[in-house]
């Protein structure tokens, strides 16, 4: 597993490795949602995804179900 840290004051221990997920936003969903387990397999819980990402936020969308709690998803806007 990867370690994790604090995040801000949120209470929300981060993996130190977080998901950039701008290339999900251009796959299939079949090929997003491997991407996503193998994320999970090795325990990120943190995913940054914003609008400008091409449809990656439906791509996580899809599985927000299967994700561990808590997880964050942080979402940027311009």
């Amino acid at each position: 597993m990867i370690e994790t840290a604090a995040f801000g004051r949120t209470g929300h221990r981060s993996t130190r490795v977080i998901f950039g997920a701008a290339a999900l936003g251009a796959m299939r969903q079949e090929k997003a949602d491997q991407v996503l387990d193998l994320l999970l397999e090795y325990g990120i819980n943190h995913i940054d995804t914003a609008a400008s990402y091409g449809d990656s936020e439906l791509r996580i969308r899809a599985v927000d179900g299967a994700l561990p709690r808590p997880f964050l998803l942080g979402q940027q806007d311009r």
